[in-house]
């Protein structure tokens, strides 16, 4: 199954629509292929058309079906929103690993400052509290995810402190520059000095984003050059919506605030598009590619 929304962006309360694709890819027809549940954030008045009613499909067979909505408050507040769910046949069963689609639906205009802690930690488990000592001199970036478009950057003060304003509602990209002698830590060695952080448009002034550094002894001229880890991060971000997929589909809001801590690996936007459904019949094995 594919799925691909009409738009690139949207407005608050525009209207959506949703183009599925259906492939039956076995030898046996399908019997009435369905809706069988799902999930959605930011959107509403959700029409499932002929995903709620069924359809026959004949084995080898593709159909195209569309399904509507309305992006709502929710979906401007956090930058976008997604509709997830789930096919199945009456004549078999499927994987249900197999048979979800996701559709992430961004809808821009909403911004808000962003704050956090860079704190000294011996792990990247290491938890903040009021009384654990910051780190001053570390600038952090605030860009896109992928990196390409610039939003802000600020430098931690003598508490570890930094704070990023105006930032669009959604995903950012948070980069990581210490002074000499300091690195980040997360539990993911691939992230580097990266990490992702949601940005929210609530009335919430609070730090929510918690990064672990380690002082790293410099070694001496005359000492054997050995590998060091890679930089890491972890983070706690603010309230988001899941991803699609992301969705995943994407989850519901994360809990914020100075006590959440959320290890994060590289950043990255997960839409999940291109999942197979796999029905199996009483006789005969029924596979459709959704």
């Amino acid at each position: 199954m594919t799925s691909a929304a009409d738009k690139a962006t949207y407005a608050e309360g525009e209207t959506f629509t949703i183009t599925v694709t259906v492939k039956n890819k076995s030898s046996v027809d399908a019997k009435r292929v369905h809706y069988t549940g799902g999930d959605s954030e930011g959107v509403a008045d959700v029409v499932y058309g002929e995903l709620r009613t069924g359809f026959d499909l004949a084995a080898g067979a593709t159909k195209t079906v569309e399904l509507t909505g309305k992006t709502d408050h929710a979906a401007w507040r956090y930058g976008r929103g997604f509709v997830a769910f789930q096919l199945a046949a009456d004549n078999g069963e499927a994987n249900d690993a197999d048979n979800i689609t996701s559709v992430r639906l961004l809808v821009p205009g909403a911004f808000n400052d962003l704050s956090g802690y860079v704190f000294e930690g011996k792990s990247s488990g290491a938890e903040w509290t009021p009384q654990t000592p910051g780190v001053p001199g570390f600038k952090v970036v605030a860009t896109s995810t992928d990196g390409e478009t610039k939003y802000a950057e600020a430098t931690t003060d003598d508490k570890g402190l930094f704070r990023l304003s105006h930032l669009p509602a959604g995903d950012v990209l948070l980069t990581f520059t210490g002074p000499a002698g300091w690195k980040i830590l997360t539990s993911d060695s691939s992230a580097g000095n990266h990490t992702t952080a949601q940005v929210s448009a609530d009335d919430s002034d609070e730090p929510r984003v918690f990064v672990p550094a380690k002082k790293v002894t410099e070694s001496s001229p005359s000492a054997s050059p050995s590998a060091s880890p890679s930089p890491s991060v972890s983070s706690s971000a603010g309230p988001g919506l899941p991803a699609t997929g992301d969705n995943s589909a994407d989850p519901g809001l994360p809990v914020t605030g100075a006590d959440t801590m959320l290890l994060v690996g590289a950043a990255a936007v997960a839409v999940a598009v291109g999942v197979g459904l796999v029905l199996v019949a009483r006789r005969r094995r029924v596979r459709l590619q959704v």
